[in-house]
């Protein structure tokens, strides 16, 4: 199929409208929390370089409530809040990646680098899905990415499409396996190595059973993939799909790979640029400091590649400017809706209930026993999840609440650090107010509504294993302690 200039990526409207009907809900939702709770605050302390509330310390002050004006400002006001700075990234960054993906589909590009791949796995197509998702699995779990294999997205819906597939494999294979490793971490430096380090607990220890919940989230998140490929080979209108008809799937998937595509030398600056990238990001494990630039390396590298490809496989400069300019507007309204899913975090904090929520969770959980307060640490992660997406800002925040906790309790420190990953990871692909979400679905034309259809009965299955597996380790004692 040719490209006719129509951006690669892009936001339609009915998607954007969705989604954000559902952002302002919880803004909405918010701002009453702000009305209804008193403000309070704890006193805090630095650990690590990070403010973290000290356990005790909570006590209501009084002071003038967040007028309801700011709750529809607060999506700008993120802008010049304390996370500004990571805002600002994430959003040249969508932007960034739109264009040059334009720029390597119009070019022709993006269809010689997946023939490359098809050419290899035409006959091993199941063979495929299973190593792309492990390998995406193991990028989360190892190496706690997840923003950034937002890239993967084009080329995994690219890929899905010439076996015959649809978005929701592409998307299914690269970043939902992604955030199911995030969660199924084994030494994920942002879940488990932060609130391991947090708990006083030696580093990476406990990786057995780890290793274990890996392997079971990955077969469950494997035959979840295949039987809907599976059913879709069998019936194409099962599919949730409708941006190609069955024929066009079938089309590009018995679509020659010699036919039309740039020569080598046209795809290699791009293959470098992807090379190098992963590069970096292995190098930011034994460099922590790297991975705080991530991002911003990663955008400037997969342009620079991606136009430079574009040149190469004959693109004049008006036509590839032309295509970068015309895929950066197609993701423009994704930095509105990540506005949005920050907002709810600005006004809870500039609210003053915040901490008002954290004692409140606090003072439910103590009184439990040790099951039913694994599990409510469990839910209280998950609810707090729908505001504060950020993993370590959120293990500052509630991990120094949290420890004392178990420890009254009799519940491990590990086991405590087990329900933290499990309650900040899973959701992350399930909650519309995650930037990493919006982003992908965005990308990938999706609806949210029609995303949580086809996830929910996956989402059901990784929380029942959750509380399975924490049950266990309070029952043998998960440490140590």
């Amino acid at each position: 199929m040719e490209n006719n200039g129509t951006p690669a990526l892009g936001i339609g409207r009915k998607t954007f409208v969705a989604t954000a009907a559902i952002l302002i809900a919880v803004l909405l939702l918010a701002g009453l929390m702000t009305r209804v709770l008193p403000q309070g605050a704890f006193d805090r302390t630095l650990l690590d370089g990070r403010e973290t509330p000290v356990a005790g310390s909570y006590r209501v002050i009084s002071g003038d409530r967040l007028p309801i004006w700011r709750w529809f400002t607060a999506p700008a006001e993120v802008l010049w809040s304390d996370d500004a700075a990571s805002v600002v990234v994430i959003l040249l960054f969508v932007l960034l990646i739109g264009g040059t993906f334009q720029v390597l589909e119009q070019s022709g590009v993006l269809r010689a680098v997946m023939n490359g791949v098809m050419r290899r796995f035409s006959r091993r197509r199941y063979l495929l899905l299973a190593l792309a998702s492990l390998v995406s699995m193991l990028m989360g779990s190892t190496m706690g990415l997840f923003e950034e294999t937002v890239t993967l997205v084009p080329m995994s819906i690219a890929l899905a499409w010439s076996l015959g597939w649809d978005r929701f494999v592409g998307v299914g294979m690269s970043v939902l396996a992604v955030g199911c490793g995030f969660a199924a971490g084994t030494i994920n430096p942002f879940t488990i190595g932060v609130t391991q380090r947090l708990a006083g607990l030696p580093a990476f220890s406990g990786i057995l059973l780890r290793i274990g919940v890996f392997a079971i989230v990955y077969a469950v998140l494997f035959l979840f993939l295949y039987r809907y490929v599976r059913r879709i080979e069998a019936d194409p209108s099962a599919s949730l799909d409708r941006s190609l008809s069955a024929p066009d799937r079938a089309a590009l998937a018995d679509t020659d790979s010699r036919t039309n595509a740039p020569a080598g030398s046209a795809v290699a600056p791009f293959l470098i640029a992807f090379l190098l990238v992963f590069l970096y990001l292995g190098a930011s494990i034994a460099v922590p400091a790297l991975s705080d630039t991530a991002l911003p390396v990663m955008a400037v590298l997969l342009t620079a590649g991606g136009i430079l490809s574009g040149y190469r496989a004959g693109l004049g400069g008006r036509a590839v400017w032309g295509a970068f300019w015309k895929g950066t507007i197609a993701l423009a309204p994704g930095a509105i809706l990540i506005l949005l899913a920050m907002g709810s975090k600005q006004i809870l904090s500039a609210g003053g209930v915040m901490d008002t929520i954290l004692q409140e969770a606090y003072l439910l959980i103590e009184g439990t026993g040790r099951y039913a307060s694994v599990l409510m640490m469990y839910l209280f992660v998950l609810v707090l999840e729908l505001f504060v997406g950020s993993s370590t800002a959120k293990a500052f925040l509630v991990m120094p609440l949290l420890l004392p906790l178990a420890d009254l309790l009799g519940v491990t420190r590990q086991t405590a650090v087990q329900a933290y990953a499990f309650g900040d990871g899973f959701v992350n692909m399930a909650y519309p107010t995650n930037a990493v979400l919006l982003i992908t679905l965005g990308i990938a034309g999706i609806s949210f509504s029609s995303w949580f259809r086809w996830t929910w009965k996956l989402q059901l299955a990784l929380a029942g294993i959750s509380c399975a597996v924490l049950y266990g380790c309070v029952a043998i004692g998960y440490g140590p302690f």
